[in-house]
């Protein structure tokens, strides 16, 4: 297995997580410039979600390029 090749996908695929969390979190505002909520645990709620997007993305990207990986070893197997 390309060990490279799968964390580089994990973490392009993190970077897009943590854009789209990011972006879930400007889309449930309002005003974009204005907090809907005063209390510090929602201040710093953007700072979780693109955690949580990170951590998503990367299992994803990485989970995928392992499939990938085992399905062509499977078919050079196969063909010898």
């Amino acid at each position: 297995m390309k060990v490279r090749l799968i964390i580089l996908s994990g973490i392009m695929t993190a970077l897009v997580g943590v854009v789209i969390s990011l972006a879930a979190t400007k889309i449930g505002q309002r005003n974009f410039n204005q907090l809907q909520y005063e209390s510090q645990s929602y201040q710093n709620l953007h700072k979780k979600y693109a955690l949580i997007g990170a951590s998503l993305g990367f299992l994803v990207g990485a989970g995928q390029e392992c499939l990938r990986e085992l399905k062509t070893a499977r078919d050079r197997e196969i063909e010898q």
